[in-house]
Order: C-alpha cells, then sequence, then structure tokens
C-alpha cells in the first residue's frame, strides 16, 4: 500500500502542472469571448435604437403634416407639370380656377405625403411611402416587407425597424409605423367602410444606414482591442497564481508522502484488528438474528392460532394471546397474572381444579377438559375445550404449561340444531326429497318411503324424474324450474306415479337452499311433498255430483251452461259453427204412469246412453231434469252435421225400450238452433232452440225442426 500512495500523488503533481495553465488560459479566453459578444450585442441595440428614433421622427413628420392637410380637408396649389391632377381623389371641387385664371388642384394627405417622400429622396436620400393592404392608387401598393409590416400592425405590433442590405454598397434602415383613421379622415374614408380608430395604412420611411453602420464597425473594434487586453492581463495573473500554487503544492506533497507511509503502517495493524472484531460482530449478529426469528415465528404462529393460547407456571398466567383476550372479552394484559383457575366459570370449577390437580400431579399425561368459560359479559354463556401441556424449560425458571383453548359454543348450537332438524326430518309426515345442483337425489326421509314405496337405497344418486306418472308435458316442468330459477322456490299439485305403479296427487313445495354452492356435493334443493290422492278424489266426487245429474251422469243444467259457453268461444276464434238441441220425450209420462217412476227412471237411463252413443266424443248431452235433454254440437259446418244428428237421435230413441216392469216405448221432439244463424250468445240460442222444439211438437212429434223466425212465439206452459 505504500508504494502506491506516492504513484498517485506524483500523477496528480503532472496533471496540476501540465493541464493548470492551459486551464487558465483557456477560461480566459471564455471571459474575453463573453464579453465581447455581450459588447457586440449592445452596440447592435444602440444602432437599433438609434435607427428607430431617427425614422420615428421622420414618421411623426409626416404624420402631423397628414393630419394638418386632413383637418383642413386638403390644400389647393397651382397645377404644374410635377403636380398634376388627383384623378383618384373623389372631390367635386378637386380643380378650381381663381379669379384671375390661375388653375389650382386639390392635394389630399396622401397625394402630399407622395410628394414630400420624393423631395426627401432627392434632398437627403430619405424615401417615404405611405401604403395599405387596400391601396386606391396602385402605385400605393405594399411591397413585400410593407406587406407583413401592416399584418403585424393588425395583430397589436406598433412599429418595425428593420436593417436591409446591410453588406451592399447603400444598406438603409427601414422603419414603418400605423396610420389610424382619426375623425379628420371620415370625410373621405367615411365611405370605404372605416370607423376611428381603424388602421388605414402605413408610412415606411427608408434612411441611409452606412454612417451608422460605420459608427458601429468602429465600436466593434474597440471592443475587440479591449476584450484582447483584458485577456492578456487576466492570463498572465492567472499564469503567476499557478506557479506560486505549484510550489506551495509541491511542498505539500513531500509532507503528504511521508504522512501517508506512517499511516499505511498504522492502518494495516487497525485493519486486522477491525477485521477480527468485524467477524466476531457478524457472529453475535447471527446469533441474536436468528434469536429473535425464532421468536417471531414463536409469536407470528401464536398470534395467528385460530385458538386461544396462554402460558402457565400451574398457578398462574404468563402470557396470553390477542384470541384468547378476545375469547374471553379481557385485554390480554389484564390477563397477565390471572390465575389459571379463573378462566372457569363457577358452575365447572370445581371439575376444572380437579382435572388440573391430577395432571400436575402426574396422575395423567394429558389433560382435556370441556368446560364453561367465565365471560366477561356475565349474561353470555360461552364453552370452550381446553388441553394442557407441558413445555420443557430450559432455565432455573421452573415448570411451564401451555394451554390452548377452542370456543365450542356455537359447534355445541349447531350441534343440536342439527339434531332438531335431524328429527324433524326423520319424523315428519310429510315426504322430504334433498337434491344437489344436477337434482341428484342426497337423501330422502322416512315419510317418502312411505308415500312412493322406494327405499333410500332405491332412490339416492337418481333424478326425481323417475317418480313422473306421464300426465304433465315438457312445458309444465319447464315452467316449474323456471319459476324456481326466477323466485327460487315453486309450489303446486302435481301427478307421480309410486314404485307399485299407483299413480296418485301430491302437493309439492321445492325451495333452492339458501347459499348452497352450485359444485359443491351439497344440498341444492329440498322437495317437501303430502299424499292429496284422497282428498281430490273426494273433492272430484264433490264436484261431479254439482255437477252431473245424479240418475243418468250426464251434466246438469250448471256444467251445460258452461260447456255451451266454451263451444261459442271456440266457434267465435275458429270461425266454425256449432248448434245447440232440446229433446223432449214423448209419451214419457205414459210410460211412468203404466210402470212406475222406477221404469220411468230406467227409461232415462237407457234414453242417455243412447243419445251419447249418437253425438260425437266432443260433443255434450246434457239431462235438464224430467224427461228434457240438450245436446251441444261443435264444429258444425253445415246444416246437414246437425240434421245427422237428430235424425240419429230419433231413430235410436223409437225403438222400444225392454225394461224389467215391461216393454215401453217413447218417441222424441227435437228443436235446433244453429251459431250464428240463429244467435251468438247463449240466451239467444236457449231461446230459439225452445221455439223450434215448440215447434216439432206442435208439427206432430218424433221430429225435429231448425229455428224459423215464425216459430219465434212463447210456448204453452207445461
Amino acid at each position: 500500500m505504500t508504494p502506491r500512495e506516492p504513484a498517485a500523488g506524483g500523477a496528480g503533481k503532472v496533471v496540476f502542472t501540465v493541464l493548470g495553465p492551459g486551464l487558465a488560459y483557456a477560461l480566459s479566453g471564455l471571459l474575453a469571448a463573453a464579453g465581447i459578444w455581450y459588447e457586440f450585442g449592445q452596440i447592435d441595440r444602440n444602432l437599433d435604437a438609434v435607427a428607430r428614433e431617427r425614422g420615428a421622427v421622420l414618421f411623426r413628420l409626416i404624420e402631423l403634416t397628414r393630419d394638418w392637410n386632413a383637418e383642413h380637408g386638403g390644400v389647393y396649389v397651382p397645377v404644374t407639370d410635377k403636380t398634376r391632377p388627383n384623378p383618384y381623389l373623389e372631390d367635386p371641387k378637386r380643380d378650381v380656377v381663381t379669379v384671375d385664371g390661375l388653375r389650382l388642384t386639390k392635394i389630399n394627405p396622401a397625394f402630399m405625403t407622395r410628394q414630400i417622400s420624393e423631395i426627401a429622396a432627392r434632398a437627403q436620400g430619405l424615401q417615404f411611402h405611405i401604403t395599405s393592404l387596400k391601396p386606391i392608387r396602385p402605385a400605393n401598393a405594399p411591397d413585400p416587407w410593407e406587406r407583413e409590416s401592416l399584418e403585424l400592425f393588425e395583430r397589436g405590433v406598433t412599429e418595425r425597424i428593420s436593417l436591409v442590405a446591410a453588406d451592399a454598397a447603400a444598406p438603409i434602415h427601414r422603419y414603418m409605423a400605423p396610420l389610424l383613421v382619426k375623425q379628420a379622415c371620415m370625410k373621405c374614408h367615411e365611405g370605404q367602410g372605416y370607423r376611428v380608430g381603424d388602421i388605414r395604412g402605413g408610412i415606411s420611411v427608408s434612411t441611409p444606414a452606412a454612417d451608422l453602420l460605420d459608427v458601429r464597425d468602429a465600436q466593434r473594434l474597440r471592443a475587440k482591442w479591449v476584450a484582447v487586453a483584458f485577456f492578456a492581463a487576466l492570463a498572465g495573473l492567472t499564469h503567476l497564481l499557478i506557479l506560486r500554487a505549484r510550489r506551495y503544492y509541491d511542498t505539500l506533497w513531500t509532507l503528504n508522502a511521508r504522512q501517508e507511509a506512517l499511516i499505511g503502517e498504522r492502518t494495516a495493524e487497525l485493519s486486522e484488528a477491525n477485521e477480527q472484531l468485524r467477524r466476531d460482530a457478524e457472529e453475535r449478529e447471527r446469533h441474536q438474528r436468528r434469536i429473535a426469528e425464532s421468536e417471531a415465528r414463536y409469536r407470528a404462529a401464536v398470534e395467528s392460532s385460530r385458538e386461544g393460547i396462554y402460558l402457565t407456571d400451574g398457578r398462574l398466567i404468563l402470557f396470553a394471546n390477542q384470541r384468547l383476550a378476545a375469547m374471553f372479552g379481557i385485554p390480554s394484559e389484564d390477563l397477565i397474572g390471572m390465575a389459571t383457575l379463573e378462566l372457569v366459570h363457577g358452575d365447572d370449577l370445581d371439575r376444572a381444579a380437579g382435572t388440573l390437580a391430577r395432571y400436575l400431579g402426574g396422575e395423567q399425561e394429558s389433560a382435556r377438559l370441556r368446560c364453561r368459560i367465565r365471560h366477561a359479559d356475565p349474561q353470555a354463556r360461552r364453552y370452550a375445550d381446553m388441553e394442557i401441556a407441558r413445555v420443557p424449560a430450559d432455565d432455573e425458571s421452573g415448570a411451564r404449561y401451555l394451554v390452548t383453548v377452542a370456543d365450542v359454543t356455537e359447534k355445541l348450537a349447531t350441534e343440536q340444531e342439527l339434531g332438531i332438524a335431524a328429527a324433524v326430518f326423520e319424523s315428519a309426515a310429510e315426504g322430504i326429497v334433498v337434491t344437489d345442483a344436477d337434482n341428484r337425489i342426497l337423501r330422502v326421509n322416512p315419510a317418502f318411503s312411505a308415500i312412493t314405496g322406494y327405499t333410500p337405497r332405491e332412490v339416492v344418486g337418481r333424478d326425481p324424474g323417475m317418480l313422473k306418472s306421464g300426465r304433465h308435458g315438457p312445458e309444465f316442468y319447464a315452467d316449474m324450474w323456471r319459476k324456481i330459477g326466477q323466485e327460487g322456490r315453486w309450489e303446486g299439485e302435481i301427478t307421480n306415479r309410486a314404485k307399485d305403479g299407483r299413480i296418485y296427487v301430491e302437493w309439492l313445495a321445492i325451495t333452492t337452499i339458501a347459499g348452497a354452492g352450485a359444485t359443491d356435493g351439497a344440498g341444492r334443493y329440498v322437495a317437501t311433498f303430502s299424499d292429496i290422492t284422497r282428498r281430490k278424489e273426494a273433492e272430484d266426487a264433490v264436484r261431479y255430483q254439482a255437477q252431473h245429474d245424479p240418475l243418468t251422469g250426464l251434466p246438469n243444467r250448471s256444467l251445460f251452461a258452461d260447456r255451451l259457453l266454451s263451444s261459442l268461444a271456440a266457434a267465435h276464434r275458429h270461425g266454425w259453427g256449432c248448434a245447440l238441441m232440446y229433446l223432449d220425450l214423448d209419451r214419457f209420462k205414459e210410460v211412468n204412469d203404466r210402470l212406475g217412476h222406477a221404469a220411468g227412471d230406467a227409461l232415462l237411463v237407457e234414453t242417455a246412453r243412447r243419445l251419447l252413443a249418437c253425438v260425437r266424443e266432443n260433443d255434450t248431452v246434457a239431462r235438464f231434469g224430467g224427461d228434457e235433454f240438450a245436446i251441444i254440437l261443435g264444429e258444425v259446418t253445415s246444416p246437414a252435421d246437425a240434421e245427422r244428428i237428430a235424425r240419429r237421435a230419433i231413430a235410436a230413441l223409437a225403438a222400444p225400450f225392454d225394461l224389467s216392469e215391461g216393454p215401453a216405448s217413447v218417441s222424441a221432439s227435437i228443436g235446433i238452433a244453429r251459431y250464428p244463424e240463429h244467435g251468438t250468445d247463449p240466451d239467444r240460442l236457449r231461446r230459439n232452440a225452445d221455439a223450434a222444439l215448440y215447434a216439432a211438437k206442435k208439427g206432430g212429434r218424433n221430429t225435429f225442426r231448425f229455428h224459423e223466425p215464425r216459430d219465434d212465439t212463447e210456448p204453452p206452459p207445461g
């Protein structure tokens, strides 16, 4: 290390010796160049200011002259070869003649400005040009520089100065400012759409720039010589300072080399000692880190546990995690120092004390206890499972025990609820089916087996569709599942088939189980049902008795009225016809009087059978009472259809009746009213059919009649 330090110092010395003066001269040159650049800029700014002032003064003189002319409405001058009448001046008094015969012409501001410009150009080389973006006189049209200036004035620029042809033999400064429309100008410009304050145009002033450029060049030359003198003085002083600094540096370098050699020797000794200290420190740090990591892992495991954990010496709590504090409703810092048995409720205190004593006495290898705990809220009933384990001691502090506490309050409540639910499931009178998301049966109760005849082994894993009776179409089940999907529930009447083939009617309710997953194998739907077959049969029997004739089993007057309405609605909807027949038995009273009421009832029953054989399946035969019958014929396309049924019925009833009481003969009279010819509402058809029946009886009986208008007479009573 000692040999390297002088070498580095020598290199620094060489760099300082060689590069020091060069850097000083370069810095001096940069400062001189910056001074020249600044002076040249200042000279150019002064030149522009003088040129701007000169142009502005001339512009102002011309503008004042123009304003004077405008305020006097123009001036008259003699007409000469140089001053001809202005052809662009529209003024009826442009040309006048004096009393002595002298011809005069009016000179407006623009014309006067142009003539002044010509005089100034001949006298001093100055040029004035009045111009506008909308000139009246073509000679006043702007050149490109003037047009650019006028456009700048329109955007708010108030004046412009430019050096033109600076490198030419006759350079010039061009100055231009806007001309504003004033009140005196409105006499001529009002007709052109201008208003006071508008920019009418501008006057450009061109002045020779050679004299100003000569002054500029002289000032630049003087600035260069000043910069050279500054550079020489600064470079000399800097060089002198560098030489003095070099001698001082040589002295310091020698002293530094000696000190570095001594420091190198001492540094080597200290480095070896420091290295040993570093190794010792790293070893201690690794040991402490392992301890800290072990403690952190232990604490993290304890604090993240879902169970309460505390450390005890058998009597007092030495440590408790946050879960235990939350479980008992006591801050963790308040748990420290509490007696272990203080956590147990008084109801189970004796049992817990005995278990702990036996474990600490060595009678048990482990101690597990389920007991009620002492919660901070006296009204709370909480239960927990406690388990004690011995912790190996690594010092003289004595035995330690780790106790884990698991809150089982909710678990016990759930087990109790499940027990109740299981009891309800097993003892319910209604059949219960639980299915999964794929509608496979998971579980059934005993009532299911009692109603369907299937055991649980026969149905678990199968689709409840196995119970279908075939009496419901696909649209019925599609609507049922649509409602279950939308509302989560369906309830209604359904017909199914038991294992033995018996058809039964059940009242079924299907409910989606809330929160059930679609693919977790858990129950998704629960269905409850009860067998209502007997109730339905009883309801059907009552309904049948209310709607049918007790003797013949035919529809009575009430059911007949409903079917007539349905037939008329179908005929109207489909555009076909139908017919209503009223039928009375002829000579029925004679049979009843001769053979008795029992024979009359038997004849009426046989009459019903014969009439049913005469009509089609979708037609209706009804008995109103006594020997009065009625027939509804649907889908009648022509009167011949009704006539054919009427003739068949008359022929069937004209055949002898072989009754047990003796033979009997009757005939039938039939009145027919057709829809829509004889009426479009039930009342009208009934009246017209009754009138036609009266006409048939009046016509000799054992015949039929269609309704005709002349039949609309009230039949005699009886």
